[in-house]
């Protein structure tokens, strides 16, 4: 921090008094495009923010954990080097901010400042970079997932002509629901798809019917984080949707042709997830995927509340279901 302040003298009668006439601290914030060793860096803002923000509302748990960053940082810094933007003080990264495009929708993916800096501009400054990173790129529609208990982030975003458009929860529980649940008969199979060739080549039309665009390198990600990949189909020869299941147990992204196989898709990859060695399952539903929601109900899951926005409603959310408030 830089201390600037300025003094004059006064005097009356013979005694000199020293007054202040003001004092301003200056913080010195750079801002430059990031790089793979501010993975770690990005992460612990991460981790501030997030607990800052549920810590607040009473609503922390279990406080985040920053080591070791998680791998979409140094994936999309290298995916989206001049869209991915820090800002730090004094070499500390205390903020960070990044986007991408898909078809001619702009997609604001991360913007997270650290507690102490917050309410300084900074969020904005990011913001300003990111999306000008994108300048000579015809866009018609931006977008972005945020918290909805944090009204100060979606404030920001409207005065960017962004308007929430949909509710967004994740919803969570233990597999064991799941497994102890008795399973529905559905005439679907499902086939997994260890080519990312095959499932970036099959999955295109489901994504651009889904959402208007192709997911590109996402499943590049899913695939390289070891997502088991699955396409559902009816006879065999009907394609009607796919999911990907995590090591982690989470679902997504899924999209499907028609919301009548939501349910059956989305409870199959459920259940695939509940197989695996972990505790929980769960996924980022719209609020409109009404078969979305009641498996959930049906599973007793736990729902956090986020808001989906965007300049201009897209997409079929009753087809779909999010990867994440990152990569959609």
């Amino acid at each position: 921090m830089n201390a600037w302040f300025g003094s004059h003298l006064n005097t009356i009668g013979k005694t000199k008094i020293l007054v202040f006439k003001s004092f301003k601290i200056i913080m010195s914030i750079d801002y430059r495009p990031a790089k793979e060793d501010d993975a770690q860096g990005i992460s612990n803002v991460f981790a501030e923010a997030m607990d800052d923000l549920y810590m607040k509302r009473g609503l922390l748990e279990t406080p985040t954990n920053p080591t070791p960053p998680n791998p979409i940082f140094s994936f999309l810094i290298r995916k989206t080097p001049h869209a991915f933007w820090v800002a730090e003080d004094k070499g500390r990264v205390v903020g960070f901010s990044d986007s991408f495009v898909r078809g001619s929708v702009w997609f604001l993916s991360w913007l997270f400042i650290s507690p102490p800096y917050q309410g300084r501009g900074i969020g904005k400054n990011l913001l300003e970079r990111t999306l000008q990173s994108w300048n000579g790129v015809e866009i018609t529609n931006r977008a972005t997932i945020t918290f909805s208990i944090n009204p100060t982030s979606q404030s920001l975003y409207m005065r960017y002509g962004m308007y929430a458009r949909e509710p967004l929860y994740y919803v969570s529980g233990p597999k064991g629901v799941i497994i102890d649940t008795v399973q529905p008969q559905t005439s679907l199979n499902f086939d997994e798809l260890r080519s990312l060739e095959d499932a970036t080549r099959t999955f295109k039309r489901f994504d651009e019917d889904v959402l208007g665009f192709s997911l590109d390198w996402h499943h590049e990600y899913f695939f390289q984080s070891k997502y088991k990949c699955f396409l559902f189909s009816r006879n065999r020869d009907e394609p009607v949707g796919y999911a990907y299941v995590r090591p982690s147990g989470g679902i997504g992204p899924m999209a499907v042709i028609s919301e009548e196989f939501t349910e059956p898709v989305l409870e199959t990859a459920l259940r695939i997830s509940a197989s695996q060695n972990i505790n929980e399952v769960g996924y980022y539903t719209p609020g409109s995927n009404v078969a979305a929601i009641k498996t959930a109900l049906k599973f007793r899951m736990k729902f956090d509340p986020f808001v989906f926005m965007s300049t201009k409603p897209f997409g079929k959310w009753t087809n779909y279901i999010f990867h994440s408030a990152a990569l959609m």
